[in-house]
């Protein structure tokens, strides 16, 4: 390491203490989506920023730093700050930030509010060694990343509030830099049926149904559970040929049903069901036949099934990402990993979505780096972050912007 590297990773030891309690706060802070309630927290974080010096603005409660010059790159640094919900089954305090065994609880902890404390504290570092970039470091803090990020990196980077030559986007797994994103599909199929007294007149074949039948929308659910389900073998003969970590070894594309509902009593004839469903895809998988298919058999339903009323929605689909791991910001992350790692560590492989396809549609370069293991328990009772990867994750920013902006 050279002086300022020696200087800028001091700096960050010397703040651990207040990087901690400045996460335990953000955490004590709920911040779920929905209902996306930010507006205090956008405050927090905004003055945080301002504290240190950086130039900051608010866009919809999703917050902007900006420090460094004009004359050079722009390199955008990308965190969320919304949380999925608490529901049950947590031990811990869901919003204490409480400290047991080195690691910091509660919902967001490391998805993702760590990061979004890493990057302050990057910049914090870089300013008061008094490193000169020659460029321009954009810190964002956004919002609805959760939910597919309408309204919050969608809107910044789609109505050019922000622009930039690179990104780094902290929502990843830790100790290894991720260069190789999968892609998603939301399907949602919302099936009307009739309400009739289920012992009445439940809902059988034509030859034993009347006028007063019922017509039971969970029954009408199940081929598509099926077709699912067969969709879900056929992705398991076909691994990605991308590293996975080892905490995360998700090698297929998957088919996750997330959420179903349907009926209204034991002793009722269903008269809706509603079922929602993920399917997150390898880096090499294109999600457009995958789109169609399931369109194409529900179409093939309705034709064998007059009495079936569904109703489709694809909110969400997300292509596959493949960065360039030779690009200038991907060999600024990878020396800044060797750096804290003292060893090469290769690019991994994240199917879960992030706001990282927001940049890369718009010809921004995209590498990801992050806080996630296995068993931080993310979207899941007692969700926790090691305080080494949160201090770890902070240098790694700091490195990549001294490296990419000197």
């Amino acid at each position: 390491m050279n002086d300022i590297e020696i200087a800028l990773l001091g700096k960050i030891d010397d703040m651990k203490e207040e990087i901690i309690e400045f996460l335990q706060k953000l955490v004590r802070s709920p911040t779920e989506v929905p209902p996306g309630k930010y507006r205090d927290l956008s405050k927090v974080i905004s003055a945080k920023m301002e504290e240190f010096g950086i130039k900051t603005k608010i866009k919809r409660n999703n917050i902007i730093g900006e420090l460094g010059s004009e004359k050079g790159r722009n390199l955008i640094f990308n965190a969320h700050y919304d949380t999925v919900t608490v529901h049950d089954g947590w031990t811990k305090e869901p919003y204490s930030g409480e400290i047991v065994d080195s690691k910091i609880y509660g919902r967001g902890s490391s998805d993702d509010k760590s990061c979004v404390v890493a990057e302050i504290f990057a910049a914090k570092a870089l300013l008061d060694i008094g490193v000169e970039l020659k460029g321009k470091l954009l810190l964002t803090a956004v919002v609805n990343e959760e939910i597919g990020g309408v309204g919050g990196t969608e809107y910044i980077v789609n109505d050019e509030i922000i622009k930039g030559d690179a990104c780094v986007v902290g929502d990843a797994p830790a100790a290894y830099p991720t260069a190789y994103r999968g892609g998603a599909l939301q399907f949602s199929f919302l099936i009307k049926g009739i309400r009739r007294h289920a012992m009445c007149y439940p809902d059988l074949v034509p030859q034993y149904r009347n006028e007063f039948s019922g017509i039971n929308a969970v029954h009408k659910m199940l081929p598509i559970m099926n077709f699912l389900m067969k969709l879900q073998e056929e992705f398991n003969t076909k691994e990605t040929k991308y590293p996975v970590p080892l905490s995360l070894p998700k090698k297929v594309s998957s088919v996750e049903i997330t959420k179903m509902e349907g009926g209204n009593a034991v002793d009722t004839v269903a008269d809706y069901c509603n079922l929602h469903c993920m399917i997150n895809v390898i880096p090499e998988q294109d999600i457009e036949p995958i789109r169609a298919k399931i369109f194409a058999f529900i179409e093939d339903l309705k034709k064998k099934d007059p009495d079936l009323d569904i109703l489709v929605q694809n909110p969400i689909s997300i292509k596959p990402q493949i960065a360039d791991i030779n690009s200038d910001i991907a060999k600024a992350v990878k020396d800044a990993f060797k750096t804290i790692y003292k060893e090469e560590r290769e690019f991994k492989t994240f199917i879960p979505t992030t706001d990282a396809h927001n940049f890369q549609q718009k010809g921004i370069e995209t590498i990801l780096i992050g806080t996630i293991r296995g068993e931080n328990n993310i979207h899941a009772q007692d969700e926790f972050v090691y305080i080494d990867d949160l201090i770890n994750v902070t240098k790694i920013y700091a490195l990549t912007a001294l490296n990419y902006l000197r």
